[in-house]
Parts: C-alpha cells; structure tokens; sequence
C-alpha cells in the first residue's frame, strides 16, 4: 500500500471513528444517567455491565487507530466497572463520581483527538484520576540519550579588571565547552561525508595524471627507439624534445594533483575525525533504555527476569548507537519471550525461577564493537525451526530433515519464520531476528548465533565503532559496478577456462578439498545465461563467505580493493534484492554494494529454469469473512484487506458469522473474541467442530492480552492470536497471508 494510499485509508477510517465515537458517547452518557437513576443494587450492576461492554467497543476501535489516550481511558473505566460489579468496591456516591469524572475527561479527549489539525494526545499526557481504584499504567516511556552537549559548570561572573591593573590571567590548560545541538554535529558530520567525493575523485584524477605522464615517457622512448634504428638523428630530435617537454608537464601536474590529494584528504579526515570524537558517547547511554524495558515485558509475559549490562563505560558512536538501538531491541525481546521459559519450566530443569538476560559491549578487532545479547534459557529448539520452515513452506519435509543443524539455526534470521503462534506486541511476526541481521549488515557488521540446549542462547553482533567509509573489493560484470564487502572476500584467484566451463555446468567447483557453490555473478543478478562463454580464457573469480557458508563466483573483471562514499537506499527502495547500498567510485560512477548473504542464497537456489508455458486464467480472488462488534475495525481491517488484493465481507458478531459461514464459502476468518451473542472463542469451536468447516484459517484479533485468552484461543483451534496493541497495516495482511 502506498504512502498516499494510506493517508487516505486513515482520513477515511478517522472519519468512521469520530461516528462511531459519538454512538458510544451518547450511549455511555445515557448508561450514566440510568446509574444515576437507579434504586437498587440490581439496576445498578445491569447498567454498570451495558457501559464496561460500550467503553470496550470504544477501546477496540481507538486501539485500531492507535488512539492510546482514549485506549487508556477507556480502560480505566472496564477496570473500575470491573470493581463495582465483582462488588471488590462499593457504588456509592464517590464511586458514581469518580465514574462520572473519567467519562467526562473521555468525552474532552476525544473530542480533541479528533479535532482538525491536532494530534491525539499521548497516553502519558492523561494522568490518571486522584481515586484508590486500580487503573492500568501510562505505556512505558523509554528515557531516551542525553543530549550530546557539553557545558562547564555555572560560575560566578569574574569581576572586570580595574583601571591600570593587568587582566588576570587565563590557564591555559582549562578547556571552554559550548552547547552544540545534536542535529548540527549530525549536519556538520554530513557536511564532512560530502568532502569524501572529491577526495576520492582529486586521487583518481591524481593516478590518472602519472598514469599519462608514464605513457608519455613510453611513446618517448619508442620514438627514440625507431629513430636509432633508422639512423635518423635529426628528424627525431624535434618531436621527442617536444615530447620531453609534454611529459615534464604531465610529471608536474601529477605531482601538482597528488600534493592537492594528499592535501584534501589530511583535511577530509582530520575533520570527520574530530567530528567523530564530538560524535562519541558512552555505551550506557545506550543501554539506559533497557532496564525499564526489560521489567514491563517481564511483568506482560509472567516472567522473572534478571537484567544485567557490562561495558557502559566503552565510547561509540552516537549515530552508530542510534542504527544499532532498534536490532536490540529486537533481540532482547526475543531473548525474553523465546528464551527464557515460564518458572514452572525452569523449575523442572533445576533452573532458578529468575531467568537472567545480559548484554555486554566490548571492543572487538578492526576498530569494531562486539555486542552479545545472552540468556540462560532453554536455547534454540531446531526440530521446532524445522517443523516450522517446513510448515511455512520454506522447505520441503525431506530437505528440512537433511538440513545442518548450523543451517537450521540460520533460518531463525529468515523474515516471517516464528516458533510462536501468538500474534503478540512483543513477538510472534517473525520479523525480530531478520530486522536485526538487516541492520547489522547495513552497517558493514555481522551478526553470529550459538545456542546450547537447555543453557541458553548467545547473539553476537559485530559493527563499526564509528560509521567510515565502506571498503570493498570492486569488480565488473557487463558495463556495470559492483562492490563486496572486504571482510566477506576470502581470496581472488583467476580460473582456466576449462576448469570454469565444468563448474558453470555443474553449478561447484572443487575447491580445497570441497564442493563449493559456483555461479557467475551475471547470472545470480538476473543478467543473460550465457555471459561467462564470451570471457577469455582466464577468468576472475571471488571466495566469498558469509557466517559459515562459502561460495565461488565468476566475474568479468576483478577491479580491486576501493574505498567509495556509501549512499544508503532511501524508499522505496529500502529493501532490493541482493543490494544493500550504493556507493560512489573516485570516478564519479556509482556502484552497488551487494549483501553477500544474498549472493549465496541465490547460488543456493541454483539455477533459474524457464517457466513451463501455461494458458492463463483470471485468479480467483480469497474471500475473508471479517468479524468484529466495533464499525471502525471493521471498516479498518476491510479497507486494508481489500487493498491487499482480498475479497471481504464484514459481519457484527459471532452469530452473524455462524450464518455466513452455512451459506457462502470463505477461506479464512478474521474475528474479534468480545462480542455480543456469539464471542470468538465460541465462533472458533464451532467452526472446529463443523467436519465441513474445521480446516477453515480462523485468526483471532482482539483487545484481550491475558495470557490465559492466548492459551484458550489457540487450544480451540484458531491458527493465529494477534493482539490489537500489536496491529500495524502490514502485520494484519501478513499474517492472513501465512494462515492461508
């Protein structure tokens, strides 16, 4: 779906909402004004039961639009509608008001959520009302880094200095500090990353200057040459003086342009040095975004965990930080949810009930960082990764067995591979591993995974201590460039055209003891099959490798080692096969950087094969039967469906589903579980039950987050549970796409 395509299905849905906000509005003032009239506890509860089932509608559909401060109220009156019907606080004339004044803050909140120009506040921004009734906590704000700005400490303004007496002096060792914002540093390091450019091209222009200077003194000399052998003295005499002349001039500028190279690159690099140095913060900067992180997750999921850190003190980039932060994230979260297990587990291992998740930073070789995500859990299970690639139709039942158990855990990285069948904010998508390896990698890191079963797992990453220029080995194939990272190219070597035509044939090559990959890299790129023939009768070829995986590929011309401006890909190119950047030769030609880990899948695969010809058909377009109580959701997740490609029909509540389901077919369900007449937990049982019906995808999306309505949803047979805290407009289409 497109951004502007987005931005009109959102415009679309708000004004659904603000409709929809108004019913439950005038509903929740009319349960009001029944409570207020009440005379016994009887009529009372009847009325407090109509308005917890309004305010959780109304919850739903803001939770679709991400709406939290009408979320998080509406939740605080379900928790204290809650109270008063269980009878664990008494309705009187307190409660009636405490209840009438978050109604009315829910009526001004949203009223200016949805006001013209005004965003929706945020859910920290609606404090809770003064009452000793539970409320559900404001959503956790992650402290975010200090401002990277240095000031001295205040002093007192020293006195001007009298007439006629020196000024006292200053020491000269205090150094001053001034208050620089983060931005401009950031601005100031891309200001420097432009001087790169013509560095880069002042050395190229630098080499091909010497490079004419030596061709002239060549032409020169062969002059000189053929007149001695003619016996010619003075004829020659006047060209080559001319020529000597010429290649005085060329020596000159050469060394003209090699002084001013030399020159620009002392400046260049002295100024992103220093810029570097302002650019350094300590690691526990970083790491300061954990702690809270890591207590709200264990407290969402019923674990104990104990969190611990070392290396805060170690220096790194404040940019480098920034790239890193998100793929951490990511990994913790996967070391808690996938990691360490429920304490019931745990005790049957003879594991303490806390479970302890660290990460440490160290320095690591090449001026890098090593940074190690770590649990104490129950490590990787790879029958469940192999059972889950085979049931994501990643491989085949045969191929999964035969795999390595090294390449099974490999697949934990492949995007949209999960263990998990919860659809949940904190994992479940399949995405957390391959995110973490796609930012790594883009940062010229790598990432490595160990994991011992029964004693945990350990994620190590790897990445520039300070982003620099990409260093790579350049090669061509066609008229085009290309660059692999220096770190992934084992060696070079050129192979004899017999040797290269066997391989191309065979798709190996013998190599140190081994069968290893071989492909031409025209060939795994999508270029014409039959390239490699028109090479000569030697040809360049690369060892790369990546993790533990090696492979041989053929290139037209091995161009060697280069140090080019990296551009990174912006939309909607984030993601291309194969590249993972752009860079900028000294000779102004642009290259594209390739992710080695592609090359590799790629020669993995093996060759293309041309597709079987076959008449076409129209596709038949899937029919997905929505359910759900609150018109916002539904018209949020029909828009979204629809635009993917789907069929949708949408019905109110369970019972309307049952009825759509006996008399049209459809080849997945999408339900809400808290609706009126038939829930989902029911839908889904009697869709089970029906012999018809009982291979039928059922997805439950709903607000109910306790882990006991996951185990219940999933034992009743839905294929999927997502959460709506975790709803995003890609993650709704995904998900149905696997489910079917």
């Amino acid at each position: 779906m497109t951004r502007k395509s987005q931005d009109e299905l959102r415009t679309r849905l708000l004004a659904i909402f603000q409709e929809e906000a108004a019913d439950h509005l005038r509903g929740i003032a009319r349960e009001m004004e029944e409570l207020a009239r009440a005379q016994d506890a009887a009529a009372a509860g009847a009325s407090l039961q109509s308005l917890f089932r309004i305010v959780h509608t109304f919850k739903g559909a803001a939770r679709s639009l991400s709406i939290r401060a009408v979320e998080q109220l509406c939740h605080e009156i379900e928790d204290l509608c809650s109270e008063l019907v269980q009878g664990h606080a008494a309705f009187d004339a307190e409660a009636h008001g405490h209840l009438r004044e978050l109604t009315q803050r829910l009526v001004d909140v949203t009223r200016n959520a949805l006001a013209p120009g005004t965003a929706p506040p945020a859910p920290e921004q609606v404090g809770p009302a003064a009452s000793g009734t539970a409320s559900a906590p404001p959503a956790p704000v992650m402290p975010a880094a200090p401002a990277p700005s240095v000031s001295a400490p205040a002093r007192e303004a020293p006195a001007p200095p009298r007439a006629g007496s020196a000024a006292p002096p200053r020491p000269p060792s205090a150094p001053s500090f001034v208050r620089v914002e983060t931005g401009q540093i950031h601005r100031l390091g891309l200001m420097a990353e432009e001087l790169l450019g013509p560095r880069l091209a002042g050395q190229a222009r630098s080499e091909e200057a010497r490079g004419l200077a030596h061709r002239v003194a060549e032409i020169r000399r062969q002059l000189r040459g053929a007149g001695r052998a003619r016996g010619e003295a003075d004829p020659a005499a006047v060209p080559a003086d001319e020529l000597k002349a010429i290649e005085q001039s060329a020596r000159r500028l050469a060394a003209a342009l090699a002084e001013d190279s030399r020159a620009l690159r002392v400046t260049a690099d002295t100024l992103m040095l220093e810029l570097r140095r302002a650019r350094l913060m300590p690691a526990g900067d970083l790491l300061a975004v954990f702690p809270d992180m890591v207590a709200e997750l264990a407290r969402a999921m019923g674990k104990s965990i104990s969190w611990r850190t070392s290396g805060a003190d170690l220096l790194i980039d404040r940019e480098v930080a920034e790239r890193i932060k998100d793929p951490l994230i990511h990994a913790v979260r996967n070391a808690i949810d996938h990691g360490i297990e429920p304490a019931d587990a745990r005790a049957r291992a003879g594991k303490p009930a806390v479970g302890t998740v660290a990460l440490a930073i160290a320095p690591a070789d090449g001026g890098r960082v090593a940074i190690e995500v770590s649990d104490d859990g129950a490590g990787i299970d790879v029958e469940a990764v192999r059972a889950v690639a085979v049931r994501s139709r990643m491989l085949t039942a045969d191929e999964a067995r035969d795999l390595p158990e090294i390449d099974v855990l490999d697949l934990v990285f492949q995007s949209s591979l999960s263990t998990r069948g919860v659809i949940s904010a904190v994992s479940g998508r399949g995405l957390g591993l391959a995110i973490v390896r796609e930012r790594v990698e883009r940062l010229g890191g790598s990432v490595r995974l160990h994991s011992t079963p029964g004693a945990g797992t350990v994620l190590r990453l790897e990445v520039p201590a300070a982003l620099a220029n990409f260093r790579g080995i350049a090669v061509k194939v066609g008229d085009a460039d290309f660059i692999l990272s220096r770190d992934a190219v084992e060696r070079t070597f050129l192979l004899p055209a017999v040797v290269r035509v066997e391989a191309f044939e065979r798709g190996v090559v013998q190599f140190e003891g081994a069968a290893v990959p071989f492909a031409h890299l025209s060939r795994l790129l999508g270029g014409p099959r039959d390239a490699w023939r028109e090479a000569a009768s030697l040809g360049s070829a690369l060892v790369i490798r990546h993790g533990l995986r090696r492979g041989i590929v053929a290139v037209d011309e091995m161009v060697g080692e280069c140090e080019v401006m990296v551009k990174e890909l912006r939309q909607p190119l984030l993601r291309v096969r194969h590249v993972m950047a752009a860079g900028m030769l000294g000779s102004g030609r642009l290259a594209l950087i390739l992710r080695t880990a592609d090359v590799l899948d790629a020669m993995a695969l093996g060759p293309s094969r041309p597709a079987v010809e076959r008449p076409s058909r129209p596709a038949r377009k899937q029919r997905l039967l929505i359910v759900d109580d609150s018109l916002t959701t539904r018209a949020m997740e029909c828009g979204l469906l629809e635009a993917a490609g789907y069929e949708v029909e949408a019905v109110a509540d369970g019972m309307e589903a049952w009825s759509a389901l006996q008399l049209r077919p459809f080849d997945a369900v999408v339900s809400d579980v808290d609706m009126p007449h038939m829930n989902g937990f029911e839908l889904t049982e009697r869709i089970r039950a029906d012999p018809r019906l009982k291979q039928l995808p059922v997805v439950l999306v709903t607000a109910l987050e306790e882990r006991k309505d996951h185990d219940l949803g999933l034992k009743l047979g839905a294929n999927a549970y997502m959460m709506k805290s975790a709803f995003d407009q890609s993650l709704l289409i995904d998900l149905v796409r696997r489910v079917l």
